[in-house]
């Protein structure tokens, strides 16, 4: 099936600054020779280009928030390096690459950090940054609570009735939280760039959630910024409130993508050919969730219970959930149509196929990696809810509306108690019952353009891609190890140091299309 998949994007900004600097104590421990691969299962670290260190930095900056008396008035910042070999790092142009999450260390970042170097000859220096509260950095955890842990009631993901011990902790030890907000993580950017590197030009690129992290950055107006990259828009600021990228309508979001995707099976002529006029993708999917809430024993439907961690919900539910999930993998959904083809006709044939396939999935999405010990599940739930979420939550009718109006979901609705316990809001809360790139839709993307002032930025939108265009735009014939599209368009923004014109002229490899 050649089915092509409209996916993520990339807005680059084009910005002169500068800025005068707020005096504060921070220190530098480093640098220190360290593997190019953090863990072994992400590549061999037989190399050492890279360096390590850590910056002692304030824990509340002037204006976030105050040092309380019993805090510890620092935490560290652990930042890895390459430093140009070919020509003089003293004068070499520095580029940061950004993780997203939130909650996620630059740990996975390390294969694209190689990739760039080899693209650009050796000839930059390439940083990147565990931010605050994250993997090697001050990490925000639970300890005294004993929460998250793999004894817990969710394992590392917090469970409900967690939340409030876990919330007196963080209070004791840190008193405002606002010390680990997206605000204080760019300003521990914005102080290292103007500390600790070479004063040269400085191109800052961020993905997912790391484009938060930049668009804070860009307010923040660092010296020796001349450009920024943002790869799969996850915020709008400026943006009118029904633009704005929210965590809390990414049902919303994933019911765009879905439909886009869906389309895309229409143009394709062995999809097509299995879903024929007038029961095409979409309306197959849509036969077949009313028939899993009329029969939620049928032998298709109560295969459903079987996907992990979904047995408490209806079966239908778990469905589009899981089809959901699958939409943001490069490699699961091209697995979607016939997944919807097999629980449409549910011969005893297909009931064998589609418990394989659960297998499968099971064992895969609950498949951990050595990166997992550096993600914090609290920073993530701490920075979706206070600053990524609707506030106030819309009412739960309308967060069930919007959850149940789509065929591809996340569920937002099933997070809502989670919403309501950090964020301690009563009113609406009760008990619930890249151009597909449903994590980070286009729209962002162009509502972020249009809110930033000036004609130096330019949207470059990936057809065949998904979330995070540096890892994940492959070219036409080439493998996980080829160099993607996304490497080679950054290390050509970076070659012209921020500078747009002329730029966007240029014909970009034909990256691969999904079949």
């Amino acid at each position: 099936m050649g089915l092509r998949v409209l996916f993520a994007f990339a807005a680059l900004v084009s910005q002169a600054s500068a800025a005068s600097e707020t005096v504060f104590k921070t220190r530098l421990n480093g640098w220190y020779k360290c593997s190019d691969h953090t863990f072994s299962d992400q590549g061999s670290s037989d190399g050492q280009y890279s360096e390590c260190a850590t910056m002692s930095a304030p824990l509340c900056y002037p204006g976030i928030c105050k040092t309380p008396q019993f805090a510890d008035p620092t935490v560290d910042i652990f930042v890895k390096r390459m430093l140009a070999t070919n020509g003089n790092p003293k004068v070499a142009t520095n580029i940061w690459l950004l993780q997203g999450g939130p909650g996620y260390s630059s740990s996975p970042l390390e294969s694209s950090m190689l990739d760039l170097f080899a693209q650009l000859n050796e000839t930059v220096n390439i940083y990147t940054m565990d931010h605050r509260g994250t993997g090697r950095s001050t990490f925000l955890d639970c300890v005294a609570a004993q929460v998250t842990t793999t004894g817990s009631p969710n394992g590392k993901e917090i469970d409900l009735e967690e939340i409030g011990s876990c919330a007196r902790e963080l209070e004791n030890e840190y008193g405002d939280l606002s010390s680990f907000s997206t605000t204080s993580a760019a300003t521990d950017l914005k102080t290292f760039i103007s500390k600790y590197t070479n004063g040269a030009t400085t191109i800052v690129y961020g993905t997912s959630y790391g484009t938060m992290l930049v668009e804070r950055l860009i307010h923040l107006n660092p010296p020796g910024v001349t450009g920024y990259v943002l790869d799969g828009v996850a915020t709008a600021s400026g943006a009118s409130a029904d633009k704005f990228f929210f965590m809390s309508k990414r049902d919303i979001d994933f019911g765009i993508v879905g439909d886009r995707f869906f389309a895309l099976c229409s143009q394709d002529a062995t999809c097509s050919s299995q879903f024929k006029k007038p029961n095409n993708l979409p309306q197959t999917l849509r036969g077949v969730l009313t028939q899993f809430e009329k029969d939620p024993k049928s032998a298709c439907a109560s295969l459903m219970k079987e996907v992990k961690n979904m047995k408490d919900y209806p079966t239908s539910t778990t469905l589009s959930i899981t089809l959901g999930a699958m939409l943001t993998d490069e490699e699961q959904r091209k697995l979607i149509p016939p997944v919807v083809y097999r629980l449409k006709r549910c011969e005893t044939k297909d009931v064998d196929v589609l418990r394989q396939f659960i297998n499968v999935y099971n064992t895969f999405s609950g498949a951990s990696s050595q990166d997992d010990s550096y993600y914090s599940p609290l920073l993530f739930n701490l920075i979706q809810y206070s600053e990524m979420w609707e506030i106030p939550q819309p009412s739960m009718a309308e967060m069930k509306k919007r959850t149940r109006s789509t065929l591809l979901r996340t569920g937002a609705e099933l997070y809502s108690q989670h919403y309501c316990a950090f964020s301690k809001e009563k009113s609406q809360c009760a008990t619930p019952e890249q151009q597909v790139d449903a994590q980070t839709t286009h729209e962002y993307a162009e509502n972020l353009l249009d809110t930033l002032d000036g004609d130096k930025k330019e949207l470059v939108t990936f057809n065949t891609s998904s979330h995070g265009a540096l890892m994940y735009t492959f070219l036409d014939g080439g493998d996980a190890w080829t160099p993607t599209c996304g490497v080679k368009i950054v290390a050509s923004y970076v070659k012209s140091k921020g500078n747009l014109k002329g730029w966007t002229s240029r014909a970009w490899p034909e990256c691969r299309p999904t079949t």
